[in-house]
């Protein structure tokens, strides 16, 4: 009885160290630094039940606090995820590389119900442009660096250019923009 009470304490304790909050800026994300920060479960109201609204509502020690998302880099939720906003969508940052690697995930209808679909997104800085992740996008994002372009073409002829490296613990797309990096 005393070691059940035990991991229920233990584990309450784990849940409240957890933090949400939002990043005003890119600046902000860059050194991990929350706005508005509260213990889990968080107060951050998205509003987007029926379609994506323009703006976010952060309770914080009994204040509402009201902000378009456009004015706001993102938030980190209860679960640790980080997101960015842009353009009143939301995103799932799936990596902060050199190329920022981001996951939105849909609902498609089914013939038998639905099916959930990531799709991947990319941009070249924190704050930057925010595009599907197509071997032609990156092409067009990165046209002064000819070599990576080239190794895309090697890496990912027919495979998948959101393959997830699990040898280097990163997206292969950023192992292989590395790479170049290293080779200059």
């Amino acid at each position: 009885m005393i070691l059940i009470a035990g991991l229920f304490m233990f584990s309450g304790n784990a849940i409240s160290k957890n933090k949400s909050g939002i990043y005003m800026n890119p600046n902000d994300f860059k050194a991990g630094k929350l706005a508005y920060e509260s213990d889990c479960p968080g107060k951050i109201k998205l509003h987007d039940f029926f379609g994506s609204t323009p703006y976010v509502t952060v309770a914080n020690n009994g204040m509402k606090h009201k902000y378009k998302k456009s004015e706001l880099f993102g938030y980190k939720d209860c679960s640790g995820i980080t997101y960015r906003f842009y353009k009143n969508d939301v995103y799932q940052i799936a990596e902060a590389g050199p190329i920022f690697i981001y996951i939105q995930e849909q609902s498609v209808t089914k013939t038998k119900g639905f099916e959930v679909v990531k799709t991947y997104y990319f941009s070249a800085a924190a704050d930057g442009e925010i595009q599907p992740l197509t071997k032609a996008n990156l092409k067009h994002k990165f046209s002064a660096n000819s070599q990576f372009a080239d190794m895309l073409d090697q890496y990912f002829n027919g495979s998948d250019i959101s393959a997830y490296d699990n040898e280097h613990k990163t997206f292969k797309v950023n192992y292989v923009f590395g790479k170049t990096q290293n080779n200059k």
